[in-house]
């Protein structure tokens, strides 16, 4: 019935807003009725129309005063009480400039930080991406679980059978499953630069239903392995190197020596794949017709279209049987494969969602806090306005009278809240953009927008209500008798209000609780990814990519000689001790890295189970280069060529697997797949961190000579700063070369860094979430507790003046703060212990239900409610009995 009450207030006053002028218009119209009807029944009795009208206004008084009665008559009162209402609010406000400033700021925070994360939110998870029909698009894979790999890219071949054998979808195109290795060289413009790309086939802009902003996109025909050579480009390189100029359509390019002639130009919000500058037909760029003859060339990707009313799981099942049946047509001996089919959004957002939900709810669970420590914030402060109320009571103010004034009053420091939230946001914003890792899709886009105002306004709105309805209802309900009595210090319904403060505080650090622990959870995980050993020395380590993509170096040998040349020009530099070539830079994603083999004594089915190694070829100095030690066997050499015997070095993780017990210098692999060329183990490597941090695997390393795997990276250890040897090398780089770019500068220790820029970025804003709830939680039981003190001061004079000793008093007050936050705590373990295991993506090395960071979380809250309790009943020891005893 009370709340009905208090709907009913606040709807009234909004209504005769809503409505003020139709009635205006209404009462307008009744007026006139009136007086023309007593006017025409005067006349009927034979007066004259003026006479008739002037007896109308005796009898009923001016027309103004008719309005004034008829508006009070229909409610517009309202309207005038609801002005006196905010009036009354600012004063009150303005009256109480500390406590206004702590509800600010309270609010604030909380609005600010859920503002922030919802604009995130809002920009990579809601705002649709620029493709048409984007829930119908989904990207798909080869699966071999066999091999316990969960994806296998395909050949064209492959692709091309999907295409041609499918019922469920619409289109199909196709696309390599990374950018990595696809770049061109931008040559005849000033200086090379390194442009980033991808090959798609020639439908893959109508499939996503992407229309360029200039120009047009490819054409059937151009994807073809004959046709002439064209390119899209992407809006910021068209800005940022030819300013925008229209006439850039038709222009050729010289990309790596290539030419190819610009036919569109695509729009700003167009970033697919992420962070590509062109886009090229893959037949025709590729340049090599078997690589969409063979079917081992697997580096492909489809992406497809359902038909109307299609399912992702029929995709899935149709997928499955024609990977299936191929796979037993091409190796009929070996485990068939599958099919992995996923929505084209998941597949872009990756893990991105999982730490923005957790986020999300993070902020949420700060912005309840805040609300629970207004609630006992205005409790609080009802014990200081009890006689106002009561007066009011007194003079006629009725109980939804008063509720609705207080509840004004709450949204007012809603409002003022929300306008401080907004401000915190921009700011938010700008350093979530900065901080935040650069793998967060749109994180660029992120801005503070007019969805982003709405909903602030919301969360203002719903707050208001939330921590002002329950005090709004306990502090309206007075005893007039109790109240006016001078001194008096109660409320009606104190002790259901005591109750109702520390069922607060119990569900404030239980919600403390679960944000601590969750946080701590991010934090050990964190520090184990840190802590992890990487296999190699990333000090004084630089690393560079030197791409030998010109036509100029498509002979092995040219491209081998140029890097032995470098390596030896930059040895050469003061300071530089080691340097090498490598053909993949650590830790930057798992993508290049597979190689299938088979043991010598191995079968082919047997063989077909063993993991994928990460794959690396490498010049002899690269262990030194890159830190790494040899445990047995010898490092690669110049003499190892395609004229010897085919060699390998092999990680320690492998050897103690394939062979353990015994030496594996001698013994034999082979790729699958590779006939029967078998490869010669001659050393032992410690195993490494290649794909990622959290991924280790066994490694296999390819002398440079006795490869065709293509070399991209140099790699320089130095004596001092790292960085002060960058534009040295350049200039080696130049002397050999002015044509090619020398890219990607980045100390190792920078890498790994980068690396651990996603878990930084969600333990640093869970964290900041988790401290900014502990202070609250700790304000709210400081607050309640010296409020109790308050409330029992005539108690403790009793006690005191009966006898009691100081630590008696301490240890009261101090024992009812500690039950209601050992409550709290033990909810909130229970909680926690849900709640955490939702999160278990994101950790690495520790459990979502970890003891030692629960028991350890819980000790901290109860320390610190400890000290909350202590401060208020050592302050109450301090009490004069005398004075006590008179407060009454």
């Amino acid at each position: 019935m009370a709340l009905f009450e208090v709907i009913k207030a606040l709807l009234r006053p909004i209504r005769a807003l809503w409505r003020g002028r139709q009635l205006e218009r209404d009462i307008n119209d009744e007026v006139a009725f009136h007086i023309e009807t007593i006017i025409r029944q005067n006349i009927e009795s034979g007066m004259s129309p003026e006479e008739s009208r002037q007896a109308a206004l005796r009898r009923f008084g001016s027309q103004a005063h008719i309005k004034e009665k008829m508006r009070e008559s229909r409610g517009l009162v309202f309207t005038e009480a609801l002005v006196q209402d905010l009036r009354f609010g600012f004063r009150m406000l303005r009256k109480n400039p500390g406590f206004s400033f702590v509800a600010l700021l309270t609010i604030g925070l909380g609005i600010g930080i859920n503002s922030a994360i919802f604009s995130v939110v809002n920009a990579v998870l809601i705002n649709p991406f620029p493709f048409k029909d984007q829930d119908r698009l989904v990207v798909a894979w080869k699966s071999d679980p066999a091999a316990n790999n969960p994806l296998l890219e395909l050949s064209y071949a492959e692709f091309q059978d999907w295409r041609e054998q499918n019922h469920v979808f619409e289109q199909v195109a196709t696309m390599p499953t990374t950018t990595y290795g696809y770049g061109f060289t931008l040559l005849g413009e000033g200086e090379p630069v390194q442009i980033e790309s991808t090959r798609v086939s020639a439908n893959f802009f109508d499939l996503l239903g992407a229309k360029p902003e200039l120009g047009r996109t490819f054409l059937p025909e151009e994807d073809n392995i004959n046709s002439e050579r064209v390119v899209v480009i992407s809006h910021t390189l068209w800005e940022e190197r030819y300013g925008g100029s229209r006439d850039i359509i038709g222009k050729t390019l010289n990309l790596s020596g290539r030419g190819f002639r610009v036919v569109g130009v695509m729009p700003r919000e167009f970033d697919f794949p992420h962070g590509v500058d062109m886009w090229t037909p893959l037949a025709s760029a590729s340049g090599n017709p078997a690589v969409l003859t063979n079917r081992g060339a697997i580096f492909l990707q489809m992406i497809g279209r359902l038909k109307p009313g299609a399912t992702v799981e029929q995709a899935q099942s149709e997928l499955d049987a024609i990977a299936h049946r191929i796979s037993l047509q091409q190796n009929p001996k070996d485990s068939p494969n599958g099919a992995i089919v996923t929505p084209l959004v998941e597949h872009i957002l990756g893990g991105t969602r999982p730490a923005l939900y957790l986020l999300s709810a993070a902020a949420v669970l700060v912005l309840l806090i805040v609300c629970v420590n207004m609630a006992n914030l205005l409790l609080a402060r009802a014990t200081v306005r009890h006689k106002e109320i009561a007066v009011r009571t007194a003079l006629g103010a009725g109980r939804t009278r008063l509720i609705r004034q207080l509840l004004t009053e709450s949204l007012l420091l809603a409002l003022a809240g929300g306008t401080c939230g907004i401000a915190l946001a921009f700011w938010a914003i700008r350093i979530l953009r900065l901080v935040g890792p650069s793998d967060i899709p749109r994180l660029g886009d992120v801005r503070v927008n007019v969805s982003v105002f709405v909903a602030a306004l919301v969360i203002a709105l719903i707050t208001s209500i939330i921590f002002g309805l329950m005090p709004a209802l306990a502090t309206s309900k007075v005893d007039l008798n109790e109240a006016l009595k001078e001194g008096s210090g109660k409320v009606a319904g104190d002790r259901k209000g005591r109750a109702l403060r520390n069922l607060l505080v119990i569900g404030e650090i239980a919600l403390t609780l679960i944000l601590l622990v969750g946080a701590g959870l991010l934090i050990q995980s964190f520090r184990n990814l840190q802590n992890v050993s990487l296999g190699y020395d990333p000090n004084n380590l630089l690393t560079m990519q030197v791409n030998l993509n010109s036509p100029k170096y498509r002979d092995i040998q040219q491209n081998r000689q140029f890097f032995r040349e470098l390596i030896q020009r930059v040895e050469s530099i003061p300071g530089a001790t080691a340097a090498a070539v490598m053909t993949l830079r650590p830790l930057e994603g798992p993508v290049g890295w597979y190689f299938s083999f088979q043991v010598e004594g191995q079968s082919a089915e047997v063989a077909e189970n063993n993991p994928y190694l990460n794959r690396q070829a490498i010049t002899p100095d690269y262990f030194r280069a890159m830190g790494i030690p040899l445990v047995a066997g010898r490092p690669f050499v110049e003499q190892d060529t395609t004229e010897t015997p085919r060699v390998v070095i092999i990680s320690e993780n492998m050897a103690k697997q394939y062979w353990p017990g015994q030496d594996p210098i001698g013994k034999r692999i082979k790729a699958l797949g590779d006939g029967n060329d078998w490869l010669t183990i001659v050393g032992v490597a410690k195993e490494a961190r290649y794909m990622e941090l959290n991924n280790v695997r066994m490694d296999i390393y390819f002398p440079y000579t006795q490869t065709t795997i293509p070399r991209r990276y140099l790699v320089v250890r130095t004596a001092t700063e790292p960085q002060a040897f960058i534009g040295a090398i350049r200039n080696e780089v130049a002397k050999m070369d002015k044509d090619l770019p020398v890219v990607s500068v980045k100390t190792m220790s920078q890498i790994v860094s980068e690396s651990l820029a996603k878990p930084r970025f969600n333990m640093l804003l869970l964290g900041l979430f988790a401290a900014l709830a502990l202070i609250l939680a700790s304000v709210g039981i400081y607050g309640v507790i010296t409020y109790s003190v308050s409330q029992r001061t005539r108690e403790i004079g009793v006690r005191m003046a009966l006898g009691a000793q100081r630590s008696d008093v301490v240890k009261l007050i101090v024992r009812h703060g500690m039950i209601v936050t050992l409550l709290g705590v033990a909810i909130g373990l229970i909680g926690a212990a849900g709640l955490t295991r939702l999160m278990s993506v994101l950790l690495y090395g520790v459990n979502a239900t970890d003891p030692t960071i629960f028991s350890g979380i819980s000790l901290l809250l109860a320390i610190i409610s400890l000290i909350a309790c202590y401060v208020p009943a050592r302050r109450a020891t301090k009490v004069d009995p005398t004075i006590a005893l008179r407060y009454e």
